[in-house]
């Protein structure tokens, strides 16, 4: 069995300084133990040096199995349905040098670096804009909508979306007038043609972050995907699946149930860290509002993904014994 932990788990294990005990815990069980760089990331933004390297000596002490980024399994996801419904589109050439330097950065050299002095990695990730807060507003302005028009997420396999009659022409392109869509793929439609097309095009300007064109880009013609809007978007809005692209799915659903409960500033945080849910059957955290969001997504997902198991927060009982309970 394959177990995911929360940040806040690391953080009682490397608190108590029970990395060795709860390696030898866990193999007892017979379970495998996942990381991933959003959690490490997490983890940087500790002000804090040293209870942030007492979690990250848990993050990597003894047996554990590094996930490659988000932003490459989320692509590779998009990029294997462009080789199925779009071949045009995919480079003659892919880029392989680049996704192996990427992918060597996120598996081996930062996990390396943060042994090794986290203090540099802190600032690093310090200076980098922040997304959190933009994330934030924009979704208590839809819980703002979602309080005032009563409107039911569930399920969330349901939802659907709709061009209003004042919809410009340009995002019309591709969409069948009268069409009423799953609200997954307008959503993933909007998203993706912003991070291959809009923000490539301007990023050497607004030094914008462009690692989905960067990990996309290396298999896929970005000029040629972003050379027709229509196609871009018939491509999102009737051809790929849900199946196809569960990482993408997720990151949409939970981002929408999160709009049905209090807004936290740890959304977005919690909204990276659920793409990695197809990759465990179980995901462990002491945040009791993250784990009824993944019940409800994972209650109306076409796919499966981790059981989330609720531990108990009462920092007064032994982690160990916190995490015996609940496996």
């Amino acid at each position: 069995m394959r177990v995911l932990l929360d940040t806040n788990i690391w953080s009682s294990l490397g608190d108590e300084g029970t990395s060795r005990p709860f390696r030898d815990f866990m193999q007892s069980r017979g379970l495998e133990v996942l990381v991933t760089p959003s959690t490490l990331v997490e983890v940087m933004d500790l002000p804090v040096p040293a209870p942030r390297q007492r979690i990250i000596e848990a993050l990597i002490t003894g047996s554990r199995r590094r996930l490659p980024t988000e932003a490459m399994s989320e692509s590779a996801e998009v990029v294997a349905e462009i080789r199925r419904a779009r071949p045009a589109w995919l480079r003659a050439m892919p880029d392989t040098a680049t996704v192996a330097s990427l992918n060597t950065f996120w598996t081996r050299t930062i996990w390396r670096q943060a042994r090794e002095t986290s203090e540099r990695l802190h600032l690093w990730q310090q200076a980098q804009p922040p997304i959190a807060p933009h994330i934030v507003r924009q979704q208590r302005r839809q819980r703002h909508d979602v309080l005032e028009t009563r409107f039911s997420f569930r399920p969330l396999t349901a939802i659907k979306a709709r061009l209003a009659p004042e919809t410009p022409d340009h995002y019309r392109a591709g969409w069948i007038e009268g069409d009423e869509v799953d609200a997954w793929r307008a959503e993933l439609r909007d998203l993706y043609w912003h991070q291959l097309v809009v923000v490539p095009g301007r990023a050497v300007v607004t030094r914008q972050d462009t690692t989905f064109a960067d990990w996309v880009g290396a298999y896929v013609d970005l000029r040629r995907l972003g050379s027709s809007r229509a196609d871009f978007t018939r491509f999102w809005l009737y051809d790929a699946s849900a199946e196809a692209v569960p990482r993408n799915w997720i990151r949409w659903a939970v981002r929408h149930i999160q709009t049905t409960q209090k807004i936290s500033g740890g959304n977005p945080a919690d909204e990276q860290h659920s793409s990695y849910l197809v990759d465990a059957d179980i995901f462990l955290s002491a945040d009791s509002r993250y784990v009824s969001t993944l019940k409800i997504v994972r209650d109306d997902a076409p796919f499966a993904m981790a059981e989330p198991r609720l531990v108990s927060g009462d920092r007064c009982v032994p982690i160990l014994d916190r995490l015996a309970a609940v496996l």
